[in-house]
């Protein structure tokens, strides 16, 4: 399923042309919106065999990056699993990129995300407990749009 579905990204871009990584889109390139735990790095190196590309990963997305695009890719993935899967990759026992690699390279030095997260959930179970009883809490209104748990402790 996952081959067939890389084969049809693959080819609606067959009308573009080389592989090259860059922070910067270029011009009359394929654009491809890379939202981190979707299996995007997966499609855009499969993309990459067939056309000229741009990824954008890891900053916001300016209008004047889709303007000259002739295609735009954007994989998306539900967003429970997406959690799932961004916990357990994070996770000192899941063998992906740990976050403090992630705030090291914005933040040198700082190097406690990953225990305080994983010191307080050491499975993604856990953390969706929490979450869940979070969102259970009564509800009080603050403001206009603000809206904040009552009797929060954290």
């Amino acid at each position: 399923m996952r081959a067939k579905r890389l084969a049809l990204v693959a080819a609606a871009c067959l009308a573009a042309a080389s592989a090259r990584k860059d922070k910067h889109v270029r011009k009359g390139e394929v654009v491809a919106i890379h939202v981190g735990k979707t299996c995007g790095g997966s499609v855009v190196d499969y993309i990459r065999k067939f056309t000229k590309m741009s990824e954008i990963h890891l900053r916001p997305v300016m209008p004047s990056d889709l303007d000259t695009a002739p295609l735009v890719v954007v994989v998306v993935r539900d967003p429970v699993d997406r959690v799932i899967s961004a916990f357990n990759w994070h996770s000192p026992n899941g063998g992906g990129r740990p976050i403090t690699a992630a705030i090291s390279d914005a933040h040198p030095g700082d190097d406690t995300a990953d225990s305080i997260l994983y010191d307080c959930f050491s499975t993604v179970g856990a953390f969706a407990d929490a979450v869940g009883a979070f969102a259970a809490r009564p509800r009080v209104k603050t403001g206009k749009h603000k809206t904040v748990a009552r009797n929060a402790t954290r």
